[in-house]
């Protein structure tokens, strides 16, 4: 099963510091965004393996723009 790991805010992508293939934990941080003249770190919700990376730096992003998917 798939899970979605979305922008909370608008915003640009700073740095995304997984890759395909990546074991991550829960709360394990995937990234950095800027929203509002700050960084946001982007954590992951569960315990999984980094499927596919949507985004990458410069990028800009609108709530709800997927940056992650992980698979179980």
């Amino acid at each position: 099963m798939s899970t979605s790991v979305n922008a909370k805010l608008v915003g640009k992508i700073v740095s995304i510091d997984v890759k395909v293939g990546d074991q991550v934990k829960k709360n394990d941080v995937l990234g950095l965004m800027e929203a509002t003249k700050m960084n946001v770190k982007i954590f992951a919700p569960k315990e999984g393996t980094v499927k596919e990376v949507h985004v990458g730096p410069g990028d800009h992003v609108n709530m709800k723009t997927t940056i992650v998917t992980l698979d179980d």
